[in-house]
């Protein structure tokens, strides 16, 4: 019988019950990078982890003599999980095979078995891209931390990345144009412009004082006010033309992974990593497609089922469109995240009490998000009449919009509101002028604007930025902020915006890196290049070892220090020591020895004794 190597533990029973194959399970990756032979080419020396050995022992045994199905997650990590299990099983294995499964379901899992091929003949390329992932990461990790612990002289290990510590100086820079706005005066935080109120269809409606066709905005208001005096006495405004158009609004595009990311921890209130945890269990009981790719593509072939099944239920939306993959899509190429069954809107919470959900209520609303957002991009754009009316007061020119739907094509499906509806476009229903009338005005006023401050990052919107600066791939987007809170470098507020905020202990680490000759670490162009070579890699067009070399010269070709696998004592903070002696006091419990040598009994005494504590006395 076949023998199927696949990564989660949760998708075992279901492929099993598809297939009737044996089916194991790796857990991920089972095997961790031990040292990096800097003089050998980089040479990459991994072990197994030893939670995991026995188990992943077992499976190569199992594999002895029988056709085996490699089917680890289809991406770069996925391939290297299924590279080192095939190094394994090469000489054992009867024959061996690479299978993709983008859906748990009985169509999809019989697909990947078709379109196998020989592991042997898959690209290896995959793996020495993984390769410069790992390798460079820890390289800079071992290099660079302990020179970043020493430069700030910490009382622990700090951490520095490839990729984490960009992010971080984004969010850091972000802080410092908060700062820097909040230095303004009240009157350098406001601009001022002029405007001309008509009462138009029983509404007070305010035409724009523009130049250049854009608003015109005055930085000081004494020079406001020398426009609205010289206007002062007119009562009129002179329609000097009417320019009308027909707009639409597309209807969103399929979800890839950062836009899923995005929508749903805005609508959901919770972490993005919450929304991947999520997704993924959604993924391994077979209701949606796999959730890490950067592809808008969808299937001919459910293009096709979603056609058939949708366009009679919704006949006056339903648009059959096709997308393409997306400008990464080389590097993880497979469909966006969709729905894998089409069905009624009405049977999706029945659908989904039919599976098994660590939280049933959460994976239903997610789960909604997707259904709506497929169907949704099946769906007619929104279309408008928009009218521009251009007025003359004196020498000046004034501008209004009015703004009409014609057809609500996709806003319809379920009577969504038009996200990018102009909130200066006025809604009218009909509309009475034209060129050459005179329109009575009330009065001509001036217009205070405040300017807009910069703001924190939303944690729902990072990922975007991540995206849009070529930071990281859709395996890892969701990983970057969990590192830097462990990090303890930056806050998240526990509200449904859930803004990040560095820490000054994250503002220290980037202000340290600005004044250093590793400065390159903030480039976030660099970072950018990066990501491509790894993918110029996978396409074979770059070298893993010329790769290894243009990070590594960056160090200066420093020798590489592996880290011992206990961590050196360090003493615990000041404010540590103090909170354990008032916890000893509060609760009339001895400190445990070698408190003021190790941090580490500091944080384990807080946190056995923590709970214990009043309310009052926590901090």
């Amino acid at each position: 019988m076949p023998l199927i190597i696949i990564e989660s533990p949760n998708k075992v029973a279901k492929i099993k019950q598809i297939t009737g194959f044996n089916v194991i399970a790796t857990a991920g990756h089972f095997m961790e990078l031990k040292q990096i032979e800097v003089e050998n080419g980089y040479n990459a020396v991994f072990d197994y982890m030893e939670k995991k050995k026995s188990s992943i022992m077992q499976a190569i045994s199992k594999a002895k003599g029988e056709v085996v199905y490699i089917a680890s997650d289809p991406d770069r990590e996925g391939y290297a999980i299924g590279y080192m299990f095939y190094q394994k099983i090469k000489n054992v294995a009867k024959t061996i095979y690479r299978a993709e499964f983008h859906e748990i379901t009985p169509s999809g899992i019989k697909k990947g078995l078709d379109s196998a091929k020989l592991f042997a003949d898959t690209n290896f390329n995959y793996y020495q891209a993984f390769l410069g992932r790992r390798v460079s990461d820890q390289l800079i990790g071992f290099i660079l931390s302990p020179h970043l612990t020493r430069g700030l002289q910490f009382n622990k290990m700090l951490s520095a990345g490839r990729v984490q510590t960009p992010a971080l100086s984004l969010i850091t820079k972000r802080e410092e144009e908060i700062e820097a706005f909040e230095s303004l005066s009240d009157e350098e935080k406001k601009e001022y412009g002029v405007q001309a109120i008509a009462c138009i269809d029983s509404k007070n409606i305010a035409f724009k004082a523009i130049e250049n066709n854009k608003e015109l905005r005055f930085a000081k208001q004494d020079e406001a006010l020398q426009l609205v005096n010289k206007l002062k006495g007119f009562d009129k405004i002179l329609v000097s033309s009417i320019e009308k158009t027909t707009t639409k609004t597309n209807p969103p595009k399929p979800f890839t992974t950062s836009k899923l990311l995005k929508v749903a921890s805005k609508e959901l209130g919770i972490s993005t990593q919450s929304v991947q945890n999520i997704a993924q269990e959604l993924f391994e009981n077979g209701l949606i497609t796999y959730i890490r790719t950067d592809s808008e593509f969808l299937s001919q072939e459910f293009l096709q089922e979603a056609q058939s099944f949708f366009s009679p239920i919704y006949p006056n939306t339903y648009q059959y469109t096709e997308y393409k993959a997306g400008k990464n899509s080389q590097a993880e190429a497979h469909e966006a995240i969709r729905i894998t069954h089409c069905h009624k809107f009405e049977e999706i919470e029945s659908i989904c009490a039919k599976e098994k959900f660590k939280d049933l209520n959460l994976a239903t609303k997610l789960y909604t998000i997707i259904f709506k957002n497929t169907l949704l991009s099946q769906s007619k754009p929104a279309i408008y009449e928009k009218i521009s009316m251009l007025g003359k007061i004196k020498m000046s020119d004034f501008k209004v919009n009015f703004k009409k739907i014609v057809d609500k094509g996709f806003l319809g499906v379920f009577n969504d509101k038009d996200e990018e509806k102009d909130d200066e476009d006025i809604s009218f229903a009909s509309f009475p002028y034209k060129e050459g009338d005179s329109i009575s005005l009330s009065e001509i006023t001036l217009k205070e604007i405040n300017k807009n401050p910069p703001k924190r990052y939303l944690e729902a919107d990072f990922i975007e930025v991540l995206e849009k600066s070529g930071i990281g791939r859709p395996s890892t987007y969701a990983t970057y902020l969990p590192k830097l809170l462990d990090k303890e470098y930056i806050q998240i507020t526990q509200d449904k915006r859930r803004e990040i905020a560095p820490t000054k202990l994250g503002i220290s680490s980037i202000n340290f890196f600005k004044k250093d000759k590793n400065a390159w670490l903030l480039d976030i162009e660099f970072t950018k290049q990066m990501e491509c070579a790894l993918d110029e890699i996978e396409d074979g067009g770059k070298k893993y070892l010329d790769f290894m070399k243009e990070i590594h010269s960056k160090m200066d070709f420093l020798a590489l220090k592996a880290e011992p696998k206990e961590k050196k004592e360090y003493p615990p903070s000041e404010k540590q020591l103090d909170f354990c002696k008032s916890i000893a006091q509060t609760l009339g419990i001895d400190l445990p020895k070698n408190l003021e040598r190790d941090y580490r009994v500091a944080k384990k005494f807080i946190d056995e004794n923590l709970s214990k504590m009043p309310k009052k006395e926590k901090v």
